[in-house]
């Protein structure tokens, strides 16, 4: 039996199908979708990123603000503790101004205190004095003894013209060596009597008063002074006042029963000196009258 003869095998040919047109169309469709999808995201992207730093910015701020409100925290912690500390001081202040004022209170109470004592204790003392007189600048004799002492006394009235009885001398010495002369009198008549007799004596022998010559004394001729025995308030006092004396114009500065007085001139009013203060009064010019 012969061979059959077969027909040669063609290439098969492409079927062009309407499915895979549909798949190729929805391939391009997904791709553009997704590139269109791809440009749309982008906005939101940067919306995404801005926001984040937006946030992170405001993290920042109240981190920040924390910060400041802690720093603000301890600030007024800090003040109120310096509040405290100043009522604290204030009130320490005030106690301690109080204690000051209670301390001056008591200061001038105590020294007014004082004061009236001095006061007190000078009297007393000048009391105790008022029948004595001091003899100053009288030298000093060799080997000089109380029987002296009263031998020049009583050469003293003769040159005054007053009698002293050696029995009315109650005593009589020196303070110191050149120092003077001390000599206590039965009363207090009888100094006033021997004061008044050297003061006359010396208002009438202006050019010649009461001097070492009168006592037949060797050496230079010297002045003697006599008067009041003093207390030493009075005897600072009346220095003081002598000096204002002389310094301001005032004639006249004495001493009467320990007492001391100054007088501008002849016939004006007397001024007791009780104190420094008197002297400044003095010294001070009188307010104006209105």
């Amino acid at each position: 039996m012969p061979p059959k003869k077969t027909s040669p095998i063609s290439p098969p040919k492409k079927i062009s199908r309407k499915s895979d047109t549909n798949y190729t169309d929805y391939e391009d469709s997904n791709n553009q979708s997704s590139r269109s999808r791809g440009r749309v995201r982008q906005p939101d992207d940067e919306v995404s990123v801005f926001m984040a730093e937006i946030k992170k910015s405001f993290e920042i701020f109240k981190n920040q603000q924390n910060v400041i409100q802690i720093t603000i925290k301890d600030v007024q912690n800090n003040n109120n503790d310096i509040i405290k500390s100043m009522d604290f001081i204030s009130k320490q202040y005030e106690e301690m101004k109080d204690k000051l004022i209670k301390l001056e209170t008591e200061r001038r109470s105590h020294l007014a205190y004082i004061q009236s004592l001095e006061i007190k204790i000078d009297n007393l003392e000048t009391s105790q004095k008022q029948t004595s007189i001091e003899i100053r600048n009288l030298p000093v004799q060799q080997t000089e003894t109380k029987s002296d002492l009263l031998n020049l006394v009583k050469k003293i009235g003769m040159v005054t013209k007053i009698n002293i009885d050696e029995n009315n001398v109650i005593d009589i010495y020196r303070l110191n060596k050149n120092k003077a002369v001390v000599a206590e009198f039965s009363s207090v008549l009888l100094k006033e009597k021997i004061l008044n007799s050297i003061k006359n004596h010396n208002k009438i022998n202006k050019d010649n008063k009461l001097n070492t010559t009168h006592l037949q004394l060797r050496g230079e001729n010297k002045p003697i002074y006599i008067g009041e025995l003093l207390t030493q308030k009075a005897k600072r006092l009346f220095y003081l006042a002598r000096d204002f004396k002389y310094k301001n114009g005032y004639e006249f500065c004495w001493t009467t029963h320990g007492k001391i007085f100054l007088r501008k001139s002849a016939g004006a009013q007397s001024h007791r000196i009780d104190s420094e203060n008197d002297l400044n009064h003095l010294s001070s010019p009188a307010p104006p009258k209105l």
